[in-house]
């Protein structure tokens, strides 16, 4: 499955990078299918292990400016330094850990419905939420995601259109910055403590910037926790919660043969 035209794109801090190691690793492991390039965006391109992931990997490196390094305008920034030919964008946080092998056959089949369905612009592998049950389905694997839910954007491994993609975080961020933040603080507070983009506000935005298009996601098998695991791209959603590394993904690490050191 190789496509240069489809960007696996991360983007981190230095108080993460201790996973990026065992989230490439495990990529390449249990999605080595996956021919996309990968590419990592931070502001500390020097730093030890950035060097280390571009020699052991490949990757390629998105120097970020210190002013566009919050968690939503980096993410927005990142979009612009990709080069020009890159069409789709596979947006990924650091602490998605892959733990089991993907479905080839459901992604090859999103690819497709992206390059031939003009109103398709985002489609959700992670069903974390799935679709609401009443919408309506858009084949046997996929179902519509509309204002019935909670989540109509979220974070969740979701391959885009790249320029919808930009729209979004452009527009998120024009929002934020319509509340005069004037401290890295304060911006922490609204982007990553109350969340602005999956809240009430980011909802609300995402509905009316894209009203006449249609988004999609993977249809979830069934109300239990593991049904993340059936899902075309199957991780444990997340393995950081409030800054902490859940004990799941510190067993994960030692079971896959990487040592993490906090």
């Amino acid at each position: 499955m190789e496509r240069n035209d489809i960007a696996y794109l991360i983007n981190s801090v230095a108080k993460y990078y201790y996973l990026l190691d065992l989230h490439i690793g495990l990529l390449h492991r249990y999605a080595y299918e996956i021919k996309w390039p990968i590419y990592f965006a931070t502001e500390e391109p020097e730093n030890p292990i950035c060097r280390m992931l571009k020699e052991k990997y490949n990757i390629h490196i998105l120097v970020l400016e210190k002013e566009n390094s919050s968690f939503l305008s980096s993410r927005k920034r990142a979009l612009e330094l990709l080069p020009s030919d890159i069409k789709y964008v596979f947006p990924m946080q650091e602490d998605f850990l892959l733990e089991r092998y993907i479905d080839r056959k459901s992604i090859e089949e999103s690819i497709d419905i992206l390059e031939k369905d003009d109103k398709v612009f985002c489609i959700r592998y992670m069903p974390c939420p799935g679709p609401h049950k009443d919408n309506l389905n858009y084949n046997c694997k996929w179902r519509h995601i509309t204002k019935k839910d909670t989540y109509r954007f979220c974070f969740q491994a979701s391959l885009w259109k790249r320029e919808e993609c930009y729209i979004w975080y452009n527009a998120i961020c024009n929002e934020v910055m319509k509340r005069g933040i004037i401290s890295k603080e304060k911006q922490k507070e609204l982007e990553v403590n109350m969340n602005i983009a999956e809240n009430s506000v980011g909802q609300e935005l995402f509905s009316s910037l894209f009203n006449n298009k249609t988004i999609i996601g993977y249809i979830r098998h069934h109300k239990e926790p593991n049904a993340v695991y059936m899902s075309p791209w199957p991780y444990r959603p997340t393995a950081v919660i409030k800054g902490v590394l859940q004990p799941f993904a510190i067993e994960l690490a030692i079971r896959e043969g990487y040592h993490i050191s906090i």
